[in-house]
């Protein structure tokens, strides 16, 4: 039997450098409500979790997360407050990259 088509992504559990420096960026950068229980960092989006543990990733770059945004005005704040320039995405809509302490790549778009 294949779960395939059953299985519903719920949390994702990434390994960081520096749980300080990851809270920061997740919530004073992009403006995340973040969540800390001792080692661990907890954003709840919707009915997916993301979840930062201190646990230095051992290769970089090799991960991209994808978050929506449901207002263009919310892409132009935090691109603002990052101090980067959106972009035409493909298939519509805007967006715009940034790295988190880690060097993982967040794509954060609207469409």
């Amino acid at each position: 039997m294949y779960l395939t088509n059953e299985l519903i992504p719920t949390e994702l559990t990434l390994g960081v450098a520096d749980l300080d420096a990851t809270e920061h960026f997740y919530r004073d950068t992009l403006g995340i409500d973040t969540t800390r229980h001792g080692d661990a960092i907890r954003i709840v989006l919707g009915e997916f979790t993301l979840v930062f543990e201190h646990a230095p990733p051992t290769e970089r770059a090799k991960f991209e997360l994808g978050l929506r945004v449901p207002e263009a005005a919310m892409l132009d704040a935090i691109a603002e407050r990052v101090g980067v320039a959106t972009y035409a995405r493909d298939g519509g809509g805007r967006a715009m990259f940034v790295t988190d302490p880690d060097h993982y790549t967040i794509e954060i778009f609207v469409r």
